[in-house]
């Protein structure tokens, strides 16, 4: 990804080097911002079996005990994202468009983790075009379209995990540095 020594690259070649370089980039912006819904679900249901840490502790209390362990590597582990979704709807109603984003999300991640060619899996060979609510993933617009959908998941999520919205946290992070 170092699109920063471009030209050192053959000229022939530093357009397919840049799409690859631009795919890369949506993956892992793709995988990251799953993973971190995936640890919010955790979250909320490691909160719902075990007492949650205070707001000034971590999760390091609850790791030091067996039961924490087996729940977390046994079962957090092993459960797939909307099994976590479904669980944590159980728990507490969860709204329907942020439910429907999640399975767009999930949808989205399996294509692109799946397949080094994700614009040939069947959903999308109408397109030849990984789309995302209408667009590209692969261009600005998708990516725009992907991290709205993103804010609006991780926010609620956030907010369930932690009983404060994370805006407001964001905002007291950047004033503490």
């Amino acid at each position: 990804m170092d699109y920063w020594n471009i030209l050192e690259y053959r000229q022939e070649g530093r357009t397919a080097m840049l799409e690859v370089m631009k795919r890369q980039l949506v993956t892992s912006v793709i995988v990251s911002r799953y993973t971190f819904i995936d640890e919010l679900l955790s979250v909320i249901i490691s909160h719902f079996y075990f007492t949650p840490p205070k707001p000034e502790e971590s999760f390091a209390r609850l790791w030091r005990t067996k039961k924490f362990r087996l729940f977390t590597h046994y079962f957090l582990d092993e459960a797939y994202l909307l099994n976590k979704m479904r669980m944590v709807r159980e728990i507490k109603e969860i709204p329907a468009d942020v439910r429907n984003i999640v399975e767009r999300i999930n949808a989205l991640r399996n294509a692109i983790a799946h397949s080094y060619y994700p614009e040939n899996r069947r959903q999308y060979k109408t397109h030849k075009k990984v789309i995302y609510q209408d667009a590209n993933i692969f261009t600005k617009e998708g990516v725009a379209i992907f991290l709205a959908d993103v804010t609006r998941v991780q926010d609620y999520l956030f907010e369930q995990a932690f009983g404060v919205n994370s805006a407001d946290a964001r905002a007291e992070i950047e004033d503490s540095e």
